[in-house]
């Protein structure tokens, strides 16, 4: 039997890449995960038998590798999803997007007897389109991704979660894609909601090392030159794609809001919205298209 008191202490000791409250917490989390002892346990000085090879997860914590890549999973609106290395670990800001539009379809859509359906662009992990099919299971579910690893990653958190959703690997900046579907094989969503790349080459020394050097650049990165590449493909797809009275939602740059929406305005998109985040920032705009003329 060992002392669940001295592994903290001594866990503590060797985590050195993070600020003494956020090391505390990660150990809780550690221990917690591998060996089932909550905080109130281990301050409670509980024993236990199972070996696990902290030297290992010590060295990865130190090199400043996301504790959720070591876990090899994190929570996101109140459901576990598995995360790794070709998926970005989901944000708290992110799960106020899709509480957004959980609120927001209630009164856009009030009462209808129309097949309603939600596309997700970029998808990731799945958590925003899985999300969605949870709480609004009235809705159908489509979740497009440019990268094969993440689309497999994404499934799987389907299947965990018993979520009824549809995926593509779909590339939104092709511009044959975009033309097909604002032709014969439109495709009409009530919702489109993203999370798309957005930090420029710029911004890259403002960021966290363990953001950096572990999470997929394909996810994060946008070139200088066309910080707004993703919006404006989104704005074009979704005028073509969206039902009337059809709503769109997208994260955003903090320090590109009026820019984001601007693009959707000048699309032909009304009601567009700047909407901040917990933390008072610029995160997500939202717009809606009204019936277009000759519809």
């Amino acid at each position: 039997m060992q002392s669940s008191k001295q592994l903290y202490n001594n866990l503590l000791l060797q985590i050195t890449a993070y600020e003494s409250q956020e090391a505390k917490e990660i150990v809780f989390w550690l221990m917690e995960f591998y060996l089932g002892l909550r905080k109130i346990d281990i301050l409670g000085d509980k024993s236990f038998e199972k070996d696990i090879d902290w030297a290992n997860i010590i060295e990865r914590l130190n090199t400043n590798e996301p504790i959720q890549y070591i876990l090899g999973e994190t929570e996101f609106y109140g459901r576990r999803f598995l995360v790794n290395a070709s998926v970005l670990i989901p944000r708290p800001e992110t799960e106020e997007l899709v509480k957004y539009i959980v609120e927001k379809q209630k009164k856009q859509f009030p009462v209808t007897n129309n097949q309603l359906s939600i596309l997700d662009i970029g998808t990731g992990s799945g958590c925003i389109s899985i999300s969605l099919a949870k709480e609004l299971p009235n809705f159908k579910v489509t979740a497009y991704d440019i990268s094969e690893k993440a689309l497999e990653t994404a499934k799987r958190n389907a299947e965990l979660n018993k979520a009824d959703v549809t995926f593509e690997k779909v590339d939104i900046l092709n511009n044959q894609f975009l033309i097909l579907n604002s032709q014969a094989e439109r495709r009409p969503f009530s919702i489109i909601v993203s999370n798309p790349p957005y930090v420029t080459k710029q911004e890259i020394d403002r960021m966290q090392k363990n953001v950096l050097d572990f999470e997929p650049h394909l996810a994060l990165f946008v070139e200088d030159s066309e910080p707004l590449i993703f919006y404006e493909a989104i704005a074009n797809f979704a005028f073509n794609n969206l039902t009337e009275n059809g709503l769109v939602a997208v994260e955003i740059n903090e320090a590109l809001g009026e820019e984001t929406a601007d693009v959707f305005r000048r699309r032909g998109f009304s009601e567009v919205e700047i909407i901040k985040d917990i933390h008072q920032k610029d995160r997500f705009v939202s717009a809606i298209l009204h019936k277009k003329d000759g519809e």
